[in-house]
């Protein structure tokens, strides 16, 4: 990977919006060099985090629905059957079966977002963009929120943990070979804030090691159609294990949890090192502190989290070329006033530091 982003500011994913045609207005207006397409978890339940990325093992009746609630049932008498028929569309999709591989996209209902974003470059082209950016959600955050039928989370549960997995790095290969068509590097993120609960004392048996090699398969998948893999996690965690995984962007919420970044230096100055890039959640995405900040007050804070680094023996040159410009999260639990207003700071932002003045 030899993308040097230099400041380039886009977004996280969910905004506050209903409608598609207001929320790529949005999009396209402040970020129009690193267009996202937008969740829109306001506009249908089936957009949620979790919703939005099983339709598949929906259909194929791995994922029931029982009282609108969606969980995984094991113990169902067909369940060998159906994981065969994973298992065997799994193959296919990644043996080059178009068909399979188109199975495993998310419907119409579950990302409008989508397919507005995929239309709207259809019909009026790329413009200014650097490069397209997609997204899905995390196997963590997936698997600890999708229960079995004993109420237990499915990612301790070995065959659906690995169904989850293979599920979500077919979506986001779809993701990919949708989005190449315009001729543009693309850029998936993993939106993983589960990865938070890794070495907590009520997780202890997440384990690192699956992590990396579960996260690892799914960049593996991305990488495969031609694209470069992202995760983003808005809370604090224990870093290595992006740093030391194959990932290509590292996305973090940088104006609360830097100094939980900063105390994995070695790792990642290694990650640097190997062209990894940096995207800096440096605009807040909660309603007390957008309002108390301003682009000033946020390239002060930057400069001075970037200045650490490089005082730390990271050499500038590269941190200035490998960092991109986030806000610390989604918006989409924002008004829209106030989504306007990140989404604004982050544009601005990025063009006071494309000066590279640090």
């Amino acid at each position: 990977m030899s993308l040097k982003p230099e400041f380039l500011a886009t977004g996280i994913g969910s905004v506050p919006h209903s409608a598609t045609d207001e929320a790529l207005d949005l999009i396209f207006s402040y970020f129009p060099e690193a267009p996202y397409w937008p969740q829109l978890p306001m506009r249908s339940g089936t957009e949620g985090f979790l919703n939005q990325f099983i339709a598949p093992l929906v259909e194929l009746g791995i994922v029931q629905n029982k009282d609108g609630k969606y969980f995984i049932n094991t113990e169902q008498e067909d369940w060998a059957a159906k994981l065969g028929r994973f298992y065997e569309l799994y193959i296919a999709a990644g043996g080059g079966d178009s068909q399979a591989l188109d199975f495993f996209k998310f419907p119409e209902e579950s990302a409008a977002g989508f397919y507005a974003f995929f239309n709207h470059l259809e019909a009026h082209g790329t413009g200014e963009a650097k490069l397209i950016k997609g997204q899905i959600s995390g196997p963590i955050s997936i698997g600890l929120a999708l229960l079995d039928q004993d109420r237990r989370s499915s990612y301790y549960n070995l065959q659906a943990r690995d169904v989850l997995i293979k599920t979500l790095a077919l979506q986001g290969l779809n993701q990919v070979k949708s989005l190449a068509r315009f001729g543009l590097p693309v850029i998936v993120f993993v939106d993983d804030p589960g990865l938070s609960a890794s070495g907590q004392s009520t997780f202890i048996t997440l384990k690192k090691d699956e992590i990396v090699s579960e996260l690892n398969s799914i960049y593996e998948a991305i990488r495969s159609g031609g694209g470069i893999a992202g995760t983003h996690s808005c809370a604090g965690m224990d870093w290595s294990i992006l740093f030391d995984s194959e990932v290509d962007i590292v996305s973090f919420d940088a104006f609360e949890y830097f100094s939980t970044v900063s105390s994995y230096m070695d790792e990642l100055k290694v990650f640097l090192k190997r062209g990894g890039i940096l995207a800096w959640g440096i605009v807040p995405t909660f309603g007390d502190k957008i309002t108390t900040q301003s682009v000033d007050s946020l390239e002060a804070k930057l400069v001075e989290n970037m200045s650490y680094l490089i005082n730390k023996g990271i050499d500038r040159r590269v941190l200035l070329e490998q960092s991109m410009l986030t806000p610390s999260c989604g918006t989409g639990t924002l008004s829209l006033d106030l989504s306007i207003k990140v989404h604004q700071m982050t544009r601005d932002l990025s063009e006071k530091l494309k000066n590279n003045t640090i």
